[in-house]
C-alpha cells in the first residue's frame, strides 16, 4: 500500500505529465508566417497587374508614404467603358513562387492578411487566389488550382482598412467543383486584388476607379493532432479521478 508521500509524487508525476503535453498541443497551435511583405521591395517590378473586359486607361505602379507599417504600396487605378463586355476590371498582382512552411493541406488552417484603400465609398473589389505546384506560375486566370472572393467593398473612402480572411471564407470554386480550390501546399501562389465593375460606385461605366494594396501576409495556425488532444484528455481525466479518490496534499 502507497504512503501518503508515494501518493503524492505520483499525483505530482500526473500533474506535470499534463502540463507538459498541454504546452506540445500549444506548441503544435504556434502560428507560423508562410510570407509576408510590405511591398516596399517593388515586388514584380512596376508591371505586376492585368486588365480585362471593358477596362480602359489602366495603370499598376507603386505609391510612396501610404499603408500601415509600410513606405510603399501597390496603386491600380481604371476607367471603365460601355464596351461591348458589360464587365471589366483592373488587378495587381502579388506572387511567392519559393513559398515554404505552408505545410497543413487545410485551408481553414491558413489566414489572409492586408490594408486595403478606395478612392470612393462603397467601393469594390475581388481577390483571385492562386496556387500552382512546381514553383511555375501559369498565364491566365484560374490556370492552376484558383477562387475567386465574393466581392469586398470598404464602406470609407481613403482610409486604409485592415482586412484578414481564412482562406475557407473564401472557397467559392467557380466553377462549382472543389477540385479547383487552391492547394495550400504548392510551392507557388498568385494573389491577384482586382477592382471589379457592377458594384457600389464602380458600376459602367466610370473613370478614376482606385484600389492601393498594403501589407500582404500568409499564416497558418495547424490544428492540433486529434491523438495528441486524445492523449492530453486521458491524462487530465487520470489526474481528476485520482484527484477525487484521493486527498492529495502536493509537497
Amino acid at each position: 500500500m502507497k504512503s501518503e508521500e508515494g501518493k503524492n509524487i505520483t499525483a505530482k508525476n500526473v500533474l506535470l505529465a499534463t502540463i507538459f503535453l498541454g504546452g506540445a498541443v500549444l506548441t503544435s497551435q504556434a502560428q507560423v508566417t508562410i510570407f509576408s511583405d510590405n511591398l516596399d521591395s517593388q515586388p514584380l517590378g512596376p508591371a505586376a497587374g492585368y486588365a480585362y473586359g471593358d477596362a480602359a486607361n489602366d495603370s499598376w505602379s507603386y505609391v510612396a508614404g501610404v499603408g500601415v507599417g509600410g513606405s510603399e504600396a501597390a496603386d491600380v487605378q481604371t476607367d471603365f467603358t460601355s464596351g461591348p463586355n458589360g464587365y471589366g476590371g483592373a488587378a495587381f498582382q502579388y506572387q511567392s513562387t519559393t513559398t515554404t512552411g505552408n505545410t497543413s493541406t487545410n485551408l481553414s488552417d491558413y489566414m489572409l492578411s492586408f490594408d486595403a484603400e478606395v478612392n470612393a465609398a462603397n467601393g469594390g473589389f475581388q481577390l483571385v487566389v492562386e496556387t500552382f505546384s512546381g514553383g511555375v506560375i501559369s498565364s491566365g486566370t484560374l490556370s492552376g488550382h484558383g477562387i475567386i472572393s465574393p466581392n469586398i467593398q470598404l464602406g470609407t473612402a481613403n482610409v486604409f482598412q485592415h482586412l484578414s480572411y481564412n482562406l475557407s471564407q473564401l472557397a467559392v470554386d467557380p466553377y462549382g467543383a472543389t477540385s479547383h480550390l487552391p492547394v495550400p501546399t504548392d510551392e507557388a501562389w498568385q494573389i491577384a486584388f482586382a477592382i471589379q465593375t457592377g458594384t457600389g460606385p464602380w458600376n459602367e461605366p466610370t473613370t478614376g476607379a482606385q484600389l492601393i494594396i498594403d501589407n500582404i501576409q500568409l499564416t497558418m495556425v495547424p490544428e492540433p493532432a486529434p491523438v495528441t488532444l486524445c492523449a492530453l484528455g486521458g491524462l487530465a481525466f487520470a489526474f481528476l479521478r485520482g484527484c477525487k479518490s484521493q486527498r492529495f496534499k502536493f509537497i
